[in-house]
């Protein structure tokens, strides 16, 4: 297995990710914190690619930010909502934890 800092990863296969980020900055009760954590993130996803090592940076982020919106913030959204939601989280996970699938 290679070095994931060397590793280079597209940031539109991380379609998922932006879209769960994007949907959390124009939903959720965030404080100025956590917004400024989503505009390094969106900073970040502006390049045409960034190391693995971002991009499981960036997932644990989300997940962070999902659990400042509170448990709650799911239940707000609308189905496509929630659907955009789900699958950010699920590619966040596969980043996180089961890394030699990314």
């Amino acid at each position: 297995m290679q070095d994931p800092y060397f590793v280079q990863v597209d940031t539109a296969e991380l379609a998922d990710l932006t879209r769960a980020l994007e949907l959390l900055d124009a939903e959720a009760p965030l404080n100025d914190r956590y917004r400024k954590m989503l505009a390094e993130s969106r900073d970040q996803l502006a390049a045409p690619q960034i190391r693995l090592t971002q991009a499981r940076g960036l997932a644990k982020r989300l997940m962070v930010l999902i659990k400042a919106a509170g448990p709650d913030f799911p239940g707000t959204l609308a189905a496509d909502g929630l659907e955009t939601l789900n699958a950010g989280k699920a590619q966040a996970n596969d980043l996180v934890f089961r890394p030699e699938e990314a």
